[in-house]
Order: structure tokens, then C-alpha cells, then sequence
């Protein structure tokens, strides 16, 4: 009799810990495939994107109740869905027509202070829905809202109108130095010859201003790049620091 409890009890020890192992693997599986969809928060996932966490989520439950299920009904097709994301997303990066159908459009729910009743019915956008998400925007009153726009990941992007918006150097008779984009040169050792025809520079430029940087070949730089103000930036892979110099005036860059 008891040699029959300590069966039973060693079974019992065995079948606890097959599952504690399961739950891990099956959680590391699932961490795995959501860092291979990349970096998005939950809100600014796109539909298509939605589909995918919540059937890996039930992916990994399944092989987790069911113990007599192997291991790989849960991986395989968690592996398979990945796959999928990662087609989709390039789909929608090489065609605006594809990315249209699965991820929609913009939407304006507000325009000159108006609320669009349609869009917001269309969209299933309550009221209570719009007021927070302009009050998260820095609006208290529709009225101020120039345009406020639905966008695909499901965000309220908020545009207050031009006489409810900070002062702007420009409104107090100031006038700041240009500003405008940086021109990226180098990118993980690459260099963007496009970008440099745009800033009307040589390549024998670049290499002389690595050499002057301490480095003998583009394939060193993590990142280059040089700014609106003539500032050049530069950073080393494997270093922590930006290197800046000046390397010509503002009046020069016109990008």
C-alpha cells in the first residue's frame, strides 16, 4: 500500500514538473516570436498584427492544459505565424495598395473644430472615446482642434489650431537659425551615396573627414551624419560617445 502512494506521489512530482517545463519553453517560445514581430506597443499594433499575438497567446495555452500534446503542435505553428507577420510586413512596405487593405487609412474625426459624426460611426468611435483622447492630446475643447486624425494603429493624432498652439519664435518676431532634417552619410558602415548627392558632397569629403575622426574606412562608423547647422556627427561602432566638429556653415546646407 505504500509503495503504491509513493508511486502515485512520484508520478504526481513527475507530471508537476513536465508541466513547469512546458510553461517555460512555451513561454520562451512566445517571447521569442513576439521580439521577432519587432518593437510596437499594444496600441499601435496594426490589425493583421493583433491576429497573430492573440492566436500565439492560444498557441501557447493549448500544448500548456493538454500535457499529452507534444511540444511542437505549439511551436510549429507559432514559427508558421511569424513567418506570416514577416511576409505581410514586407508586403505592405513594397506596395501601398496591400498596405492599404490590411492596415486601412487615416481617418479625420475632427476638422476646424467640427466633429466628422460620420467617420466617428464608421470608425466606432464613442464620444467618451474622442474627449479622452484629446484630453491625452492637450485639448479640453473640440472647438480648439484643428484636425484630429484616427491613424492605423489605432492612435488619436491631435492638431490644436494655429491660434490655440504655443508661441513660436516666429510669432514673437524672432528668428531662429534653420532647421531641417540631418543628412545621414554613413549608416552601420554603409555609406549613402544618395544622401551625399543631395548635400552636394564627394566621397573623397567623407573620407577625409573620417580621416580627420580617426577612422581609416567608412565599415568603422556605426553612424554619420551632418545637420541643417553644418554640424558633423559621427559615432564609432562599438564606441559610446558622438563626435562632432563644424565642418561648414549653415548657409551651405540646403537639403
Amino acid at each position: 500500500m505504500k509503495s503504491q502512494v509513493k508511486r502515485q506521489d512520484s508520478r504526481g512530482g513527475a507530471a508537476m514538473l513536465t508541466l513547469f517545463v512546458r510553461s517555460v519553453l512555451l513561454f520562451i517560445s512566445a517571447v521569442v516570436a513576439m521580439r521577432l514581430m519587432g518593437k510596437r506597443e499594444i496600441g499601435q499594433l496594426q490589425p493583421y498584427e493583433l491576429v497573430v499575438v492573440i492566436m500565439i497567446a492560444e498557441l501557447a495555452a493549448t500544448p500548456i492544459s493538454d500535457v499529452g500534446s507534444p511540444l511542437l503542435y505549439g511551436i510549429l505553428p507559432m514559427a508558421a505565424l511569424v513567418i506570416c507577420q514577416g511576409i505581410i510586413s514586407w508586403l505592405c512596405m513594397v506596395s501601398d495598395k496591400f498596405r492599404t487593405m490590411m492596415c486601412g487609412q487615416p481617418t479625420v474625426l475632427i476638422r476646424d473644430g467640427v466633429i466628422c459624426e460620420k467617420q466617428l460611426r464608421e470608425m466606432s468611435v464613442t464620444l467618451t472615446d474622442l474627449m479622452e483622447d484629446l484630453r491625452i492630446g492637450g485639448v479640453m475643447d473640440p472647438a480648439e482642434v484643428g484636425m484630429a486624425v484616427l491613424e492605423t494603429g489605432g492612435q488619436v493624432t491631435v492638431f490644436p489650431k494655429a491660434e490655440h498652439r504655443p508661441l513660436s519664435p516666429g510669432d514673437m518676431g524672432m528668428q531662429p537659425d534653420r532647421e531641417g532634417l540631418p543628412l545621414t552619410l554613413i549608416m552601420d558602415g554603409k555609406v549613402q551615396r544618395q544622401n551625399l548627392s543631395r548635400g552636394q558632397l564627394s566621397e573623397a569629403w567623407l573620407t577625409g573627414q573620417l580621416r580627420e575622426l580617426g577612422y581609416a574606412h567608412p565599415a568603422e562608423v556605426f553612424f554619420m551624419c551632418v545637420n541643417t547647422q553644418g554640424l558633423l556627427m559621427v559615432q564609432g561602432k562599438g564606441r559610446v560617445e558622438m563626435q562632432t566638429r563644424q565642418v561648414f556653415p549653415a548657409e551651405r546646407a540646403r537639403w
